[in-house]
């Protein structure tokens, strides 16, 4: 009997802290819908979750991505580009993992532009950022262990935390050293980071833990900047109310919904949660959240993302605070200038993260977009790109915002300042001219 409680015990934590983390998703984060008021639902949120993923909601289709005035000419020019796929195999742990870069190289000679994705997505979240940059930059576009065509060991296969911040920042870190190696040029490239919700946190852990600021520095002197749109500050402290139901999927729900054409239906009403401007919610992001839920290896590296993400007590559901404290110390580490980005809908990640990290990161700049939630890359991809070269260009707060309709929070003066952003502490600047296209 106490054995059997003890599992019980173990398991319902496990659930605890995968819902604790679920503000790491990509962008479908929304509350899920309710049932029929008179049915009674499973009190664990997971099975909550999973049963509400089941129930049929009136069929309809999503409109193409070639439907939209705004990214159907991005998404021409991206089947327009010459993609390279370079596969780096990373060693940790003594673990190996191949971790795949798509390289575009339209722009030889100029600086390299290093994409990093979110939860439940790959390399293909970033095509229109990418074809709209692709001109003016090389883009390197990583998919991160578990995902697109890099290799998706088991959770259990790799050591304890192989699916860590630090652990992915560490291949990742690998992967770019082999690609500056194998690049041939003779200056040395110059790298702008550029990350989306978990994959911003990976960025802010390559740029500050001390041991990978010791392994790979070289590779981190080539860093000119980071670009992070809707990062998640490490020291969680509550549980975020998005994500639940995807989580909560097994692998025989999947099977067994789509038999029935319920699990299409409600990942089709879950994508148009995601999006504050609907036409942004595309079949194409559709299809690519079902595909990533329904193939186990890319389900089960999610959920293994979600629990290493931030350190939190398996029995009591609880952070551990004095880990946790560690990884945010880190945040002093971070030479490199940053800029946070957020949509002031988020309903994913607190657009209030943004004010805390700037104060934390030396030298970050924040930026604030109105009527936006989580999914910037793919719901305002104009604009995330123009603030992705403004900022490129070393251009000041005034004119990083001006035309955007965005707000701009200049850096916060630090006990230790950053030597490579001279930029004084000002007040908040707001542009008033009306928020252009996406």
């Amino acid at each position: 009997m106490k054995t059997w409680k003890k599992c019980w015990v173990i398991e319902m934590s496990g659930k605890t802290l995968l819902s604790v983390l679920a503000g790491m998703s990509l962008a479908l984060g929304t509350a899920p819908a309710a049932g029929p008021a008179t049915r009674q639902q499973p009190s664990n949120p997971f099975e909550r979750g999973a049963t509400r993923m089941m129930e049929r909601i009136p069929p309809e289709c999503l409109l193409s991505e070639t439907n939209n005035p705004v990214l159907c000419p991005l998404v021409e020019k991206w089947e327009d580009l010459s993609i390279e796929l370079q596969r780096c195999p990373t060693i940790r742990s003594n673990h190996t993992v191949n971790i795949a870069v798509h390289i575009i190289r339209k722009a030889p000679g100029r600086p390299v532009l290093v994409f990093i994705h979110g939860i439940l997505a790959d390399y293909l979240m970033w095509e229109y950022v990418a074809a709209a940059l692709a001109d003016d930059y090389e883009i390197w576009l990583v998919d991160l262990p578990g995902c697109g065509d890099s290799d998706a060991p088991k959770p259990s296969a790799l050591e304890p935390d192989g699916y860590s911040l630090t652990a992915m920042g560490e291949r990742v870190w690998q992967a770019l050293r082999q690609c500056l190696a194998a690049d041939g040029g003779e200056a040395p490239r110059r790298l702008t980071l550029v990350g989306h919700s978990l994959g911003s946190s990976v960025i802010i852990r390559m740029l500050s833990a001390p041991a990978l600021q010791s392994r790979y520095a070289p590779e981190m002197q080539r860093v000119d900047r980071a670009v992070l749109f809707a990062p998640c500050d490490l020291a969680i402290n509550a549980v975020p109310p998005s994500f639940l139901t995807l989580l909560g999927l097994k692998g025989g729900m999947v099977a067994i919904g789509k038999c029935l054409g319920l699990f299409d239906a409600k990942v089709r009403d879950l994508t148009k949660r995601s999006f504050q401007d609907p036409p942004f919610a595309t079949l194409e992001r559709q299809q690519r959240y079902e595909h990533a839920l329904s193939h186990f290896e890319h389900r089960e590296a999610a959920k293994a993302m979600l629990l290493q993400a931030v350190p939190f007590a398996l029995k009591t559901g609880r952070p551990q605070w004095e880990e946790i404290d560690f990884l945010v110390d880190d945040y002093a580490n971070i030479s490199a200038p940053v800029l946070i980005v957020y949509g002031m809908r988020d309903e994913t990640l607190s657009a209030a993260m943004g004010n805390k990290l700037k104060d934390e990161i030396s030298g970050a700049v924040l930026v604030k977009v109105p009527r936006r939630g989580h999914a910037l890359p793919t719901e305002y991809p104009l604009v995330c790109t123009e603030l992705i070269q403004r900022f490129q260009l070393d251009r000041t707060p005034t004119e990083l915002a001006a035309g955007l309709g965005v707000k701009v929070y200049s850096a916060t003066a630090m006990l230790r300042p950053n030597p490579l952003l001279t930029t004084t502490a000002a007040p908040v600047l707001q542009t008033t001219s009306p928020v252009p296209g996406p």
